[in-house]
């Protein structure tokens, strides 16, 4: 991961649940003991109830969608 890291300019991470404590949180504390600086942007759940829906439509609401995903990322640039 710290090779893939140097070779970028910032990290994304996607997970479909909570972003806090999850893939997110491994990756943050992987570049920090490598000692990389790299600004990382999360992508998920907020930390908070989440009420109760099907999967695409929470998806569509908090920004999980495929589309929303890849338009967060390029706004990103």
């Amino acid at each position: 991961m710290a090779a893939f890291a140097t070779s970028v300019t910032q990290v994304v991470t996607a997970e479909n649940h909570v972003g806090v404590g999850g893939l997110a949180s491994l990756v943050v504390e992987t570049l920090f003991d490598a000692a990389i600086q790299k600004k990382v942007t999360r992508i998920g759940l907020p930390d908070r109830y989440i009420e109760l829906g099907s999967v695409p439509t929470l998806q569509q609401k908090y920004g999980l969608t495929t589309e929303s995903m890849i338009a967060t990322i390029a706004a990103l640039s």
